[in-house]
């Protein structure tokens, strides 16, 4: 199985449906929020079109006030078809957590969700709290991954257990399957460019509505804090004129993108990366002899 991942704006997506198209693949959509119903402008989700020509999974299955995990993607992958299937996203971290494999986690209520979140504010101190509870554990967490702090903590105070004893009596259950790592690369500045085009689309297409609607049916959504969706709220409470409200989503999106380049350099090994043009070009190579 391929997966094609790459930074927000990097054409990821319209690589996958080309690909899809072309060879008749279903695709397997991991993004942290198009699989929210509502969310069709902030998640940039494929057009109504390409939803309807391709099968596409992981799209729509939430609504904005339940919790997305990789647990929840990594049980829908194993229940999805595999025959002629292409992992497309952009939240590389689901996709890294279903290749190492994952154990059982246990449900945490949103309230708790937003507790943590008020903890892992400041890195540094969430990081001693951990390794009070957990030295152990700590030792192995960069005290500015704030994502995998969080999530240990969270164990901690749902179970009342260390995150080592935890996985002790939890072991890590893997996909079967392998999965090739294709990694979309853009020149930074064309990058750049293209995401600042992307959030001109955005505001045109209606992402204020969106998020307007957003905020008047579902309270304390998990979804308010992405990129698109908190900065919106802050212009609907008039804090951000329209110009602001632009130049703040086109410059946390860029830094989502570095965030996101880094990590798929330093957390995948053996990725094939390349432009377009030189994925496209392995990538059909691959298709028509498979």
């Amino acid at each position: 199985m391929n997966a094609i991942i790459g930074a927000s704006g990097s054409g990821k997506s319209s690589l996958g449906i080309y690909l899809a198209k072309k060879f008749k693949l279903n695709i397997f959509s991991i993004d942290s929020l198009s699989i929210y119903k509502y969310i069709d402008i902030a998640s940039a989700k494929p057009s109504k079109d390409d939803l309807k020509q391709i099968k596409h999974y992981g799209i729509d299955l939430l609504n904005p006030d339940e919790k997305c995990s990789a647990k929840l993607f990594f049980d829908l992958l194993k229940q999805t078809p595999q025959d002629r299937l292409l992992i497309v996203g952009g939240s590389s971290f689901y996709l890294k957590s279903i290749m190492d494999g994952l154990s059982p986690m246990p449900k945490s209520p949103n309230l708790i969700d937003l507790k943590l979140d008020s903890i892992v504010r400041n890195k540094q101190e969430a990081h001693k709290l951990l390794s009070k509870i957990d030295s152990n554990y700590a030792s192995k967490i960069n005290p500015n991954d704030k994502y995998r702090i969080k999530k240990a903590l969270e164990i901690y105070f749902l179970t009342n257990k260390s995150p080592s004893e935890f996985f002790k009596q939890n072991k890590k259950e893997k996909l079967q399957t392998k999965i090739n790592i294709f990694e979309l690369i853009k020149p930074k500045e064309t990058l750049k460019s293209d995401i600042k085009i992307r959030v001109d689309s955005m505001l045109k297409n209606g992402i204020i509505d969106e998020v307007n609607f957003l905020k008047k049916n579902f309270k304390n959504s998990l979804t308010f804090r992405a990129i698109g969706i908190k900065e919106t709220l802050l212009y609907l409470e008039n804090k951000l004129s329209l110009d602001e409200l632009k130049e703040q989503i086109t410059k946390n999106t860029i830094a989502l993108a570095k965030r996101q380049t880094t990590f798929n350099r330093t957390q995948f090994s053996n990725v094939t990366r390349g432009n377009a043009t030189e994925l496209i070009n392995i990538l059909e190579k691959y298709y028509e002899n498979n």
